[in-house]
């Protein structure tokens, strides 16, 4: 008897289980991960290459670089958005209305200025519901704050997420910016790197981001060192704008990266 009456509790736990799993919605997600103010710290600290030969290969464009307006916290998704928008309105007339983000005559990028630039942060900010479920933005919140921004203007886009696990496709991140597209990147705390080059000796000078951040890569650096007629290291970076003070460009190294994600913008 006791056998039976454990073989029926097992048996109405199961379908109990199974009820409560076919009720469950389907659109049930995992909490994303949300990008925030973060702090740079100089690691004090560089590191020297040596070599007989390098092969560089590298494309970097031309790109706006913004900061955050007064008045807006844990803005580094609106502050990236911002970036994206005003470099596309090269391409892609009235992204901002009214106004032009770059020289006609040279075709460089205008600096921040008081009018325009905080009034596209603004939006954007808005539209990502910055600080809303939480500190800054989520993965979603940037992606569809910045599409619903740019569908306001007409224009239709698409964010290809070029990284698998540990993993990002390099080759379509060069064909991207040789096709003059930015790369949006949400990472995780990294480092980021100033180069200084030399003729038979690179050194390379880290800054860590404190946290999560977005920011945005126009363009790229392949650099193959040799020693003997053997090569002996090969270093992948992403020119980036960080959106920070202080350290405005910088690199952004892929090897062991510690992106999230990296969508390509393509507007059609």
């Amino acid at each position: 008897m006791k056998k039976i009456k454990s073989f029926i509790y097992v048996t109405l736990a199961v379908l109990s289980l199974s009820l409560l799993g076919a009720w469950m919605p389907t659109n049930v997600v995992s909490v994303e991960e949300r990008y925030a103010d973060v702090q740079v710290y100089s690691r004090y600290a560089t590191e020297t290459i040596d070599f007989d030969e390098k092969k560089t290969d590298a494309n970097i464009n031309s790109a706006p670089m913004y900061t955050a307006v007064s008045g807006l916290t844990n803005a580094c998704g609106a502050v990236a958005g911002t970036e994206v928008v005003a470099y596309y309105d090269k391409y892609y007339p009235d992204m901002i209305p009214d106004w032009e983000s770059f020289y006609a005559a040279s075709g460089k990028y205008r600096p921040q200025d008081k009018v325009y630039i905080p009034s596209v942060m603004t939006e954007l900010y808005t539209l990502m519901h910055t600080n809303i479920g939480g500190d800054g933005v989520s993965d979603s919140d940037f992606v569809n704050g910045l599409t619903q921004y740019i569908n306001g203007r007409g224009y239709g886009v698409s964010m290809q997420n070029v990284v698998s696990g540990s993993s990002i496709d390099f080759a379509a991140c060069k064909t991207a910016i040789d096709n003059s597209k930015v790369i949006a990147l949400l990472s995780r705390a990294t480092d980021v790197y100033i180069l200084s080059e030399g003729a038979t000796q690179d050194v390379i000078v880290p800054s860590t981001i404190s946290g999560l951040h977005i920011m945005i890569a126009r363009g790229y650096q392949e650099n193959k060192y040799y020693k003997n007629g053997t090569l002996f290291r090969t270093d992948r970076y992403l020119i980036v704008s960080t959106g920070l003070q202080g350290i405005g460009t910088a690199c952004y190294k892929l090897n062991n990266h510690k992106l999230n994600y990296a969508y390509i913008v393509n507007i059609v």
